[in-house]
């Protein structure tokens, strides 16, 4: 029996984009500031965001402020301490659980370890894209899969959980590679992942050299096969993959399915089948995928 397992209640998390703040370099598929919509916020603007979300948002056991789409512990210090405080005020009077956000893994020392704990940080999620060496350096990243492994070792220690956000189907990247990343979840057992199908986003080096055709991206199937890879990996391991792919936005090309996580959920099923699996434990939230799979093969049932 092969058993799923789904991101269990998810908490309301209210975003606050800071696109590409703090980040000292730009990797070869990275445009934030397009996807996003999004310059730099101002305090007054996390704020509004903030009571906004509360105003609308049906109410959860759990509600988290997060700083993503920049590497939010290299901002300069003066302005990361000013977002940390103001949400640690929406902490104080009780209108939100904790904090969280989103980094680099060389972006993470025992001093920023830290301030996060200090201040109710419980989640920190590590743009990683690859475990692979030679890709890490194809995407132009600048840090060392070693690297990935000191930063999960420091915010473990701390108590803080970590998310890693994984890339499939980057021009360039080898089934090898895929490998690497999913032998590398055995040793770093993150609490959760997000895996983003690759898309040549405009305005980034990897767009260009597509265009100029010094790079070539895989076809979609060959993508979604290597998500569906990395995904499997994943549940093997009883580790949630709490997003697949993108949010849809005008600047984000439509090259995936709408229903991605669904599809790359029913591919999973399928090559299990194929592979002489005929009972599995199915969360809830896969059930749509589970029967996609089950009219194909009429052998599987649910356990």
């Amino acid at each position: 029996m092969f058993k799923f397992v789904a991101a269990t209640q998810k908490p309301l998390i209210i975003p606050v984009f800071i696109p590409h703040l703090g980040c000292k370099r730009q990797c070869a598929f990275c445009n934030q500031r397009d996807v996003t919509g999004v310059t730099e916020p101002t305090l007054e603007d996390v704020e509004n965001a903030v009571k906004s979300y509360l105003s609308w948002s049906r109410p959860r056991e759990r509600t988290e402020i997060s700083f993503y789409g920049g590497t939010f512990t290299a901002l300069p210090r003066e302005k990361m301490m000013s977002y940390i405080e103001k949400g640690a005020g929406f902490v104080a009077n009780g209108s939100v659980n904790a904090l969280r956000c989103s980094t680099r893994p060389d972006e993470i020392d025992e001093e920023r370890v830290e301030i996060l704990k200090n201040n109710h940080f419980e989640v920190v999620e590590l743009g990683v894209q690859s475990m692979s060496e030679i890709l890490l350096e194809k995407m132009k990243r600048g840090h060392s899969a070693e690297c990935v492994g000191n930063a999960v070792k420091l915010l473990k220690n701390a108590g803080i959980a970590v998310g890693l956000q994984f890339m499939t189907g980057f021009p360039y990247e080898t089934e090898e590679d895929v490998e690497i990343s999913c032998d590398a979840l055995s040793v770093l057992r993150p609490d959760f992942i997000r895996i983003y199908p690759f898309v040549p986003l405009k305005n980034t080096p990897v767009e260009r050299e597509i265009s100029a055709g010094s790079a070539r991206m895989e076809s979609v199937e060959t993508i979604l096969e290597r998500t569906v890879t990395l995904f499997l990996a994943a549940m093997k391991l009883s580790i949630p993959v709490i997003r697949i792919g993108l949010p849809q936005s005008s600047d984000v090309p439509e090259i995936y399915p709408a229903n991605l996580f669904q599809v790359v959920v029913a591919k999973a099923i399928a090559r299990l089948a194929e592979e002489g699996e005929t009972e599995f434990s199915v969360p809830d939230s896969f059930e749509t995928s589970f029967n996609m799979v089950r009219k194909k093969f009429g052998f599987i049932r649910k356990v």
